[in-house]
């Protein structure tokens, strides 16, 4: 073909097309067009030859040709093969069936995760319908695929269940997700599931991904343990009972011990009256006026047993419910029920008169009973000529009361027993008086009770709410 004939022009500006003049033996015997240089002194080996005679005998529309990394779609007519390049095509074309691939092997994987989850996996229309389900989620509800097709997450719930469902599936797709959501579902077998479920919108695809938790178990559990606890409750009220009441005997002997003290002066007082008046009912004439002092005398006796008996009748009162009283007077009630033991063992007791006027609300006999107990403790822990400090302070609503004594302080392998139940180092002591103390200011007041060795004995710290930081 002659260079400058339009068939040559044409050949050479073919778009991406290179032309091979060839004859009979297919020998190539003129190159045009955009790789012809490729093709200068290039033979076909046989195979191509092969191919080239079946789209000579149209047996083929056409193949692929490989040179130098190039690929070209190979056509026949009228002694040309016509080579159209196609590299950049098949290039694309491989990595989109890279991605094709690697598509379907995540497709595959995330398939395998969606079945093997240990978790119900459900993707609902807007209605709430089931357009696909997991084996984990088929297997819990008892359904087949196809069967649930025809069911709702809303028609599967209990009758209570089922607006809340609905209600919740609306919320979901306006806000785009709803987290532990609880209801009951209803098996194929009307077996009823407890179920944790959590809800997510995908707008692109208007699909609600529902993730379904089997919960029976757990909330079964939950009620079981719940009744254990108030068994167990009920047993340590029980025992609490038991041991407040064995505290309140404890207390009562030492109470009687402590009448007896009380009252044993003004009966020595009263037997020595008695005797004075034998002597004065033997003389002839009695003069009103000392007949007068001895009334008043006795009178004051009397009266001062009467006291105690309606001190010691009070502090055996049980408290029902809480009141506010007087920090500093009920802490002086106290004292006053056990003041003659202390003189007789010479023990002085301070109350700081600072903080008088605070007041707390609780229950004020158990208070009271908390404050004999550690009195009386410090008592005990004196041998003689001692030191009793109580103190009241208030800070930021807060109530703080301390109590040291001079008897030696604790033993360090018992002071973190000492509150334990049954815990004594008495001869003949319950171990239960500490112990209910401790109760009684954490339990019923809100407070705290501790204990410390300071220099020549140990200090009681009660912090209490003052009526400002307590409930009314």
């Amino acid at each position: 073909m002659k260079e400058n004939s339009l068939g040559y022009e044409i050949l050479h500006t073919l778009p991406n097309t290179t032309s091979l003049g060839i004859n009979q033996n297919l020998d190539i015997l003129a190159t045009y067009g955009t790789h012809s240089n490729h093709f200068k002194n290039y033979s076909f080996d046989e195979k191509t030859k092969d191919q080239i005679k079946d789209l000579q005998n149209k047996k083929l529309e056409k193949f692929i040709l490989t040179l130098d990394k190039l690929k070209f779609e190979a056509r026949y007519s009228k002694d040309f093969v016509y080579l159209y390049d196609v590299s950049e095509y098949s290039n694309i074309q491989q990595k989109l069936q890279k991605s094709l691939n690697d598509l379907l092997s995540k497709k595959e994987e995330l398939q395998a995760v969606f079945d093997l989850a240990a978790n119900g996996i459900s993707i609902l229309n807007k209605e709430g319908k089931f357009l696909y389900a997991n084996n984990f989620f088929r297997k819990m509800i008892g359904y087949t695929m196809d069967e649930l097709k025809e069911e709702s997450c809303i028609s599967l719930s209990t009758p209570e269940y089922v607006e809340p469902s609905r209600q919740a599936v609306q919320n979901a797709i306006k806000n785009g997700s709803i987290e532990n959501f609880r209801k009951i579902c209803v098996s194929k077998q009307g077996k009823q599931l407890h179920s944790s479920m959590s809800l997510s919108y995908i707008k692109s695809t208007d699909e609600i991904v529902m993730i379904t938790s089997d919960i029976t178990k757990d909330i079964r559990y939950q009620e079981e343990l719940k009744q254990q606890v108030e068994i167990e409750v009920k047993k340590r009220a029980e025992q609490y009972e038991v041991m407040f009441h064995q505290s309140r005997l404890a207390a009562m002997g030492e109470m009687i011990n402590s009448i007896a003290h009380q009252w044993r002066q003004p009966l020595n007082a009263l037997g020595l009256i008695i005797q004075g008046l034998r002597h004065i009912s033997k003389q002839k004439q009695i003069n009103q006026e000392l007949l007068n002092e001895i009334e008043s005398e006795i009178m004051e006796k009397i009266n001062f047993m009467s006291l105690t008996i309606d001190d010691f009748s009070n502090f055996f009162k049980v408290s029902k419910q809480k009141e506010i009283f007087n920090i500093y007077g009920s802490i002086n009630d106290a004292i006053r029920l056990i003041e003659v033991q202390l003189k007789n063992k010479n023990i002085t007791l301070n109350l700081d008169r600072s903080y008088s006027d605070i007041q707390i609300n609780g229950f004020a006999n158990e208070f009271r009973q908390v404050i004999l107990n550690l009195i009386t403790n410090a008592m005990n822990a004196i041998k003689k000529d001692g030191k009793i400090d109580i103190k009241i302070k208030s800070k930021d609503d807060l109530i703080f009361i301390s109590i040291k004594d001079t008897g030696g302080g604790i033993e360090k392998s018992n002071i973190n027993k000492i509150f334990e139940p049954y815990f004594t180092t008495k001869d003949k002591g319950t171990g239960i008086g500490l112990y209910m103390s401790k109760i009684i200011i954490e339990h019923h007041m809100d407070g705290k009770l501790e204990v410390e060795n300071i220099k020549d004995g140990a200090c009681f710290k009660i912090q209490l709410k003052g009526t400002n930081g307590s409930d009314t």
